[in-house]
């Protein structure tokens, strides 16, 4: 049995292990990631206050002996230790657009229009029903400067063979998987989870040939390889063809009215809501398309198709097709795939812990080296965040309030709770009076990250005002 890991809330230690070749610099990077930790939402001249330290800031993130790879070094490697208490953890990859208002130098066009850069992260969290965060092993970030080979495709600048022959931003999902295992450096077994945007021969082909583990959702109705007369030509088909063999009840979030929604099936409006999905499992072959080279022209996978039953009316079904190398003999095997799928909403909640819980976006930065470096400021943070909601509503909430808190820090909560806290507090019963001091009200159901932040930053303020008043009497 791997020792359990204890994490304090506080994002200094993910800092740690960070080289900037001067200790003057270390010291002036704990002491930002210290202000920035105690009101990440704030503007960074509202996080700093003073003068003083808002230019010192302004020089750190400007000083081109600091930059990202060497700032976000550090949670790097204390996800890698989150990582080694388990045996198995599941790596999410996605990408995110993050837009700029005016023009910054260095920036790119976006598809959704605006200027910015987009970031391709590997997210690490439990394989078990939690899914807690662990941290982001693995951060690639882009501008576009031109069009992207399927844009000049569409313009029909280029044939389907040159597109798929040029650098692709598709490459970005295997690079993250290699820098994933590469930081991890086989001391847990990684399950790389993706969305339906990572469907590509080439990317599962070199997943299956240097055997990694990974469930990747179809967004194309592939060719299966040639069978015998009369059988299933496209994955669908064979898919409908299959019974069901066990089934899962699982919660639907709510999902508000986004860009495109009403043209894109998967984007539209929907309601939170729990739905019975019907399961079913098949072995597949796939054939490849005729543009691939360098890889076999079939690959063996596992097809697990899960489908809603009788969801709400003028409702899009939920429906799921998962591909997969995992097996696929059991029931329970079948159920690991699905459920390892559901981890994956945790990238998209750490997405909003770094956009709204720290306002990353709205950051008056002025060039891609100083936005970049604060990136690598705000990553840790926004973990932080999203761990603190987490622990709120996992198994940890029984867990002594020491796992999270200082003594002092349970101390002065106790003074300051709106509602008493019990003798022997649990992980739970702090984090919910953090909570309240943010704001939450128990009429809006659990609390979000975003509160449990706020809370936080007003439990470290009285914190800090308590030590001062000690050493003022002393």
């Amino acid at each position: 049995m791997r020792p359990k890991y204890v994490n304090q809330i506080g994002v200094i230690r993910e800092f740690g292990g960070v080289e900037l070749g001067d200790a003057r610099r270390r010291k002036r990077l704990m002491k930002i990631v210290t202000k920035l930790d105690q009101k990440p939402d704030d503007s960074f001249p509202q996080a700093l206050a003073t003068e003083g330290d808002l230019e010192a800031f302004y020089r750190f993130v400007r000083n081109r002996a600091v930059g990202f790879d060497a700032l976000f070094a550090g949670h790097r490697s204390a996800t890698v230790d989150r990582a080694r208490t388990h045996d198995e953890v599941l790596a999410l990859h996605d990408t995110t657009e993050f837009s700029f208002g005016g023009t910054r130098a260095g920036m790119g066009r976006l598809k959704k229009g605006g200027h910015g850069f987009l970031g391709h992260f590997t997210q690490i969290v439990s394989a078990d029903e939690a899914h807690a965060p662990l941290g982001t092993i693995a951060v690639e970030s882009w501008a576009r400067s031109g069009p992207t080979p399927t844009a000049l495709r569409q313009q029909k600048k280029i044939t389907y063979a040159q597109m798929h022959a040029m650098p692709s931003e598709q490459d970005r999902w295997l690079r993250g998987v290699d820098a994933a295992e590469a930081a991890v450096g086989g001391r847990t077994s990684l399950i790389h989870v993706m969305d339906s945007e990572a469907d590509d021969y080439c990317l599962m082909a070199a997943l299956a040939e240097s055997r990694r583990r990974w469930v990747i959702r179809l967004c194309y109705d592939r060719k299966l390889a040639e069978g015998e007369i009369g059988q299933p030509t496209k994955t669908r088909e064979l898919v409908a063809q299959r019974d069901v063999a066990c089934t899962r009840e699982v919660k639907v979030s709510r999902r508000r009215k986004q860009p495109g929604s009403d043209t894109h099936r998967r984007r539209a409006v929907r309601p939170h809501r729990t739905a019975t999905l019907a399961i079913s499992a098949t072995p597949a072959t796939f054939q490849a398309p005729p543009y691939v080279t360098g890889h076999a022209k079939s690959l063996g996978v596992h097809i697990v198709a899960a489908r809603e039953v009788d969801p709400p009316a003028d409702h899009e079904p939920i429906e799921w097709l998962l591909i997969t190398t995992e097996p696929i003999d059991t029931d329970e095997q079948i159920l690991k795939v699905v459920d390892t799928y559901r981890g994956r909403w945790v990238i998209e909640e750490f997405f909003k812990a770094l956009k709204t819980g720290c306002a990353f976006e709205a950051r008056e930065l002025e060039s891609w080296h100083t936005i970049q470096n604060a990136l690598g400021l705000l990553v840790p943070v926004a973990w932080r965040l999203l761990d603190l909601r987490t622990r709120s509503r996992d198994d940890r909430g029984d867990e002594p309030a020491r796992r999270v808190l200082t003594e002092l820090e349970i101390q002065v909560l106790r003074r300051a709770a709106e509602k008493p806290l019990p003798a022997a507090p649990t992980v739970r019963d702090v984090l919910l009076a953090i909570a309240r001091l943010g704001g939450h009200l128990r009429s809006n159901g659990e609390p979000g990250w975003r509160v449990l932040g706020r809370g936080y930053q007003d439990l470290l303020m009285m914190v800090a005002g308590f030590k001062l008043a000690r050493a003022a009497n002393m």
